[in-house]
């Protein structure tokens, strides 16, 4: 399933879901900033409302991640720990990974796992 987060401004933000085992995975793709960064609040708390407890969240497809959307990532984190749920994420390109870096996020308060396979070998 697919849902385009568009705002008159422009940017765009499209995730797709799938299951695999009992993990939501959620493919990220276009750029998240001011503009977009609440829909993926939105999509997250619409997901752990339906049930789900594990989220791989892969952001190979993601282009742009702004401060107003690693805000809305670690606001979804605090929710998910808190509810004793689990959240990985994978793929993240070169942009995206530095911008984690030089907020002090990366492998301190979450790790960006190479691929989704490495997760499910980790769970098992």
């Amino acid at each position: 399933m697919k849902f385009d987060a568009k705002k008159e401004e422009g940017a765009t933000l499209i995730f797709d879901y799938r299951t695999q085992n009992d993990t939501l995975i959620i493919t990220m793709s276009g750029s998240m900033d001011s503009y977009t960064a609440p829909e993926f609040t939105r999509a997250i708390d619409e997901k752990l409302a339906e049930g789900h407890g594990k989220f791989i969240v892969n952001l190979d497809n993601l282009n742009h991640l702004s401060s107003a959307g690693l805000r809305s990532i670690l606001v979804v984190l605090k929710k998910i720990t808190g509810s004793q749920k689990k959240m990985y994420f994978v793929s993240a390109n070169e942009d995206v990974n530095r911008i984690f870096k030089m907020a002090g996020v990366y492998n301190s308060m979450f790790t960006v796992y190479e691929s989704e396979e490495d997760v499910f070998k980790l769970q098992s």
